[in-house]
This record gives structure tokens, C-alpha cells and sequence, in this order.
């Protein structure tokens, strides 16, 4: 199939610029007057030469969220919005080493508490904001008691 040189060209550059999954090209795709079939075949080329690797992504993605200090339950969802096959998610989250992962929380409470010293009703809105982050509510309550 005769692939245009010029959007294969664009898309290789905007995978190798940040990690991509499939969707966030497919989505750039249907900008594009390409056919179904050549955007099928765009991306098996994008796959073929490494520039589209699901798994590298849901490593990528999952570290940096980590990083931004999301729990689980977040970044789990999120990634099922991104259509990521749940074996793969189920993969990379036994990977996650629960030592550092129960640190990243503690961090996330004592930057929390810092931040909010005067509130009154600290204890309440703590266990709110570490569920809207994604942490699962028998993490919360065993971080919170420890303090």
C-alpha cells in the first residue's frame, strides 16, 4: 500500500518526541483524508519499526504518573480510557515496588498537610483528596492512621 511520505514522516516524529499508544494516533490520524486502510497500515508501519511500542508506553506512563504522585486506582483508569489491554496494566503494576509506592503516598500526606496546616477539618478532606488521586480507600485509611 502507498503510504503518504510526508504524514508517515509527522507521525514518526510526534511518536519518538513522547511515548504513544495506538489511540493518541489513531486519534491524530482522523485529522488526516487517509483511508481506514491506510491508516491500519500507518500504524503497523509505526509498530514495525518500534516507534509504537504499547508496552514501553504503559512503563512511561505509569512511572511518570507515579511521579506526579497518582494512586493506582488513577492511573488505571486512565489507562483503560487509552483502550490499554488489561493484561498489560496488570503486568506493569506487579512491577511497581510497593515499598517506594507507600512512600510516594506518605509524601503525598505530609505535602498535603503542609500545605492545608490551618484547616480544621483536616483529616476528612485528606481522605478525599488521596481517593480523588487514585489511591484505594484501605491504603488511605492505614496511611492516615499512622499518623
Amino acid at each position: 500500500m502507498d503510504l503518504p511520505a510526508e504524514l508517515l514522516s509527522q507521525l514518526e516524529r510526534f511518536c519518538v518526541y513522547q511515548e504513544r499508544c495506538e489511540q493518541d494516533v489513531r486519534k491524530k490520524l482522523t485529522a488526516t483524508p487517509c483511508s481506514v486502510a491506510q491508516r491500519d497500515a500507518i500504524i503497523e508501519h509505526l509498530r514495525e519499526f518500534d516507534f509504537l511500542n504499547e508496552e514501553r508506553y504503559v512503563d512511561t506512563f505509569v512511572r511518570s504518573k507515579i511521579r506526579e504522585q497518582w494512586g493506582k486506582l488513577k492511573i488505571r483508569q486512565a489507562l483503560r480510557v487509552k483502550n490499554i489491554d488489561p493484561k498489560l496494566i496488570d503486568e506493569r503494576f506487579a512491577d511497581i515496588d510497593e515499598e517506594e509506592y507507600r512512600q510516594m503516598l506518605e509524601e503525598t500526606i505530609a505535602k498535603w498537610r503542609r500545605i492545608n496546616a490551618g484547616d480544621a477539618d483536616n483529616k476528612n478532606k485528606l481522605i478525599r483528596f488521596l481517593l480523588n488521586r487514585g489511591f484505594q480507600m484501605d491504603e488511605v485509611l492505614a496511611a492516615v492512621k499512622q499518623d
